[in-house]
């Protein structure tokens, strides 16, 4: 049976109470450890939420000390911000096997309500509206036989982040990977 390797606990750690005395557990940074029979730790609280410092009424940092047995260390993978769609992202969208590249514009409420993603990021619900690209050297935009850029809204299920290659010896930006997705129509 292995047994987990267990490794003290440091500056910068940052930790969870493993029992709470009626209250929520607390999560902390660990600032200061003092030795002795049983380790205590003093830590600086952290919210739940982001895990930013909190802070008192009179802006002070709020700190709680706990022994070293009392808590854990935390799962900070929940707390890392995913990446989402943002303005000026290119994308790829892929739809019935076909593949169409485009610069994100801003994004639609799916029934013409204001939607504040724009503002404040998006919310995983609105449509994504994009002007059309080419994926080659330079990205250059589409346009049609009028002359007017190429627009199209897409959902966010078909539709990917791609990641941006910067100026080659040929000159211009493209898109990494784009020639081994060619296998797939463009349009």
């Amino acid at each position: 049976m292995k047994q987990k390797k267990f490794r003290n606990l440091e500056i910068g750690d940052r930790v969870i109470e493993k029992i709470a005395k009626g209250k929520k557990k607390r999560i902390g940074e660990v600032v200061l450890v003092q030795e002795g029979r049983n380790r205590t730790l003093e830590l600086m609280q952290l919210s739940h939420h982001d895990l930013s410092p909190i802070r008192k009424g009179n802006l002070e940092l709020k700190f709680f000390r706990i022994p070293e047995n009392r808590c854990k260390r935390l799962n900070e993978w929940k707390y890392n911000k995913k990446r989402t769609f943002q303005v000026s992202d290119i994308i790829k969208h892929n739809r019935y096997g076909k593949v169409r590249y485009g610069r994100i514009i801003s994004f639609v409420h799916p029934d013409g309500l204001y939607t504040d993603s724009n503002e404040k990021g998006y919310n995983g619900k609105d449509l994504i509206e994009c002007v059309a690209i080419k994926g080659r050297d330079g990205l250059p935009r589409k346009i049609d036989s009028y002359g007017q850029v190429i627009r199209f809204i897409v959902g966010p299920e078909h539709a990917k982040v791609c990641q941006v290659l910067p100026m080659d010896n040929k000159g211009g930006v493209r898109i990494k990977d784009y020639w081994e997705n060619m296998g797939e129509l463009e349009y």
